[in-house]
């Protein structure tokens, strides 16, 4: 199946935050925030990618996109490991001092990446068919672990700044709504007249 969806809709995701920083808050190029729109794209992409199957759940619209999950998953991925790669000059210029937040924040995010890792690595079907499909699909469900942990490290950046700006407050709102649905979804249980794995 194709992935113009998936390249499209992060396409368009990124390009909403370029705009918000570099249009409306009229924000000069730096690679800070290129970095920050890297890792704030990543986060709405990846946690999508998860949101998907819930949603899915609730909303027959959202089914259309159950075939896109891995392809979304893999870009906010990459997003992710771009925002790495920026980060590390960023981190090494830095001039103030770091706080036990910051390095709780690094450490979580570390988890939360190495989670992902392991789910883009073993996202193909000679994994399935290696792990056996329950096994393969608990790995992969992992992720909703590694979402929390991302959710902690945006709430420690800077001592909690970004839980006043519009950039976090995007990103800690869509992981709780990610993490709620798929919490309700769990109480339901599983669907008996339509099999749809989330």
């Amino acid at each position: 199946m194709s992935n113009k969806l998936p390249i499209a809709v992060s396409a368009i995701v990124v390009a909403l935050f370029a705009w918000y920083y570099f249009i409306f808050r009229a924000m000069a190029p730096s690679l800070g925030f290129v970095n920050a729109v890297v890792a704030f794209s990543a986060v709405v992409i990846l946690t999508f990618s998860f949101l998907i199957g819930p949603l899915a759940r609730f909303i027959p619209f959202f089914r259309n996109f159950l075939a896109h999950r891995k392809a979304f998953g893999l870009i906010g991925y990459a997003l992710a490991g771009l925002h790495i790669i920026i980060v590390v000059p960023l981190l090494i210029g830095e001039s103030s001092e770091i706080t036990f937040a910051d390095v709780a924040s690094l450490a979580v995010a570390a988890v939360a990446f190495t989670i992902f890792t392991l789910m883009a690595l073993t996202s193909t079907s000679r994994w399935v068919t290696t792990l056996g499909y329950e096994n393969w699909k608990n790995l992969q469900r992992t992720g909703y672990l590694a979402l929390i942990f991302v959710l902690f490290h945006v709430a420690l950046l800077e001592k909690g700044v970004f839980f006043s700006r519009l950039t976090g407050q995007i990103a800690i709102g869509i992981i709780l709504f990610a993490l709620l649905l798929r919490a309700i979804a769990l109480v339901i249980g599983k669907p008996s007249a339509e099999k749809i794995k989330v």
